[in-house]
């Protein structure tokens, strides 16, 4: 009996030990390059990178006559995809040669040979994340490439002074200047971005987002469409108002939308492509707004 219960002491001691934990020691490897355009080219490793140590200093690229600077590094829409910009580049081969380290802080040299571009980058960059919805006290955007971090225009609706800060050339945030510039927690906030270049000059298309710091928020949505002729009206921007600027909306294919917090009346003003229109509206009826030609200028308005 006693034996019996020793043996079974022993098998439960084994079931519970289970085999020590692999560690990571494989080195990172470059499995592809691929040249972008001009200014922008694509590695590809064989596992996710650690973008927080890598710098431009760790890669460089070189042809017979003279040196490519890397002027960026940073990490794709894949983790174990990296994108450096460049200066511009020469139809010629060049060799580049970097040292990368992977999640597990495994260093991966790397060195490798492509033929540069002269085709120059006409594609334009758009947001692939942004901040929306309740509970947020900030804006932020985040684009699917570098951008000129100069370039940026645009609006707090209702009106609020924000600053940009970028914490990288494809990341950047929303924060209010002054304390007293910050959200309100029972008011909606709409980012309006105007306008963003990429590093190449390519802009971005307008782009609408709202937040709240209200936690227990149940928007009410307000919607309507714009007619011009007879058919639908076109792209462009929605501005509604009590008396001030209250909220933003881009016009899409004719139809519009926001969050509102009640269904009291509003007016709205339809700025579409040389043609304008108002009107009042509410959330819960057809709100159709009629276009006329004639331009209303909405930066005096919005700033």
């Amino acid at each position: 009996m006693r034996g019996r219960f020793i043996l079974i002491l022993l098998v439960l001691a084994c079931a519970h030990k289970a085999p020590p934990i692999a560690k990571d020691r494989l080195s990172p490897k470059l499995i592809r390059i691929e040249v972008l355009n001009s200014r922008q080219l694509q590695l590809t490793f064989s596992e996710n990178i650690d973008t927080a140590a890598l710098t431009i200093d760790s890669i460089a690229i070189t042809s017979a006559a003279d040196t490519l600077d890397v002027l960026q590094a940073y990490p794709s829409l894949s983790a174990s995809e990296v994108v450096l910009i460049t200066e511009s580049m020469k139809n010629v081969v060049y060799d580049i040669r970097g040292a990368i380290f992977d999640e597990a802080e495994n260093k991966g040299n790397f060195e490798n040979s492509f033929s540069g571009s002269v085709m120059p980058d006409t594609i334009s960059p758009w947001v692939v994340g942004h901040s929306q919805g309740r509970n947020k006290n900030e804006f932020f955007l985040r684009f699917s490439e570098a951008m000129d971090t100069t370039s940026l225009a645009f609006s707090v609706i209702p009106r609020r002074v924000f600053i940009p800060v970028f914490t990288n050339s494809r990341y950047i945030r929303f924060v209010p200047e002054t304390p007293g510039e910050s959200l309100g927690f029972d008011t909606t906030y709409y980012l309006y971005l105007k306008n963003a270049t990429d590093i190449s000059g390519n802009r971005t298309s307008p782009f609408v987002t709202a937040i709240t710091p209200d936690t227990v928020y149940r928007p009410v949505i307000l919607q309507g469409k714009t007619v011009l002729d007879d058919t639908l009206g076109k792209n462009g921007l929605a501005l509604l108002e009590r008396t001030l600027p209250v909220a933003i909306a881009l016009v899409q294919k004719g139809e519009f939308g926001f969050e509102v917090r009640d269904s009291l009346p509003f007016d709205v003003k339809i700025i579409c492509d040389g043609f304008s229109g108002t009107a009042t509206v509410r959330a819960g009826e057809d709100n159709i707004v009629i276009l006329k030609r004639g331009r209303i200028e909405i930066d005096p308005i919005i700033d």
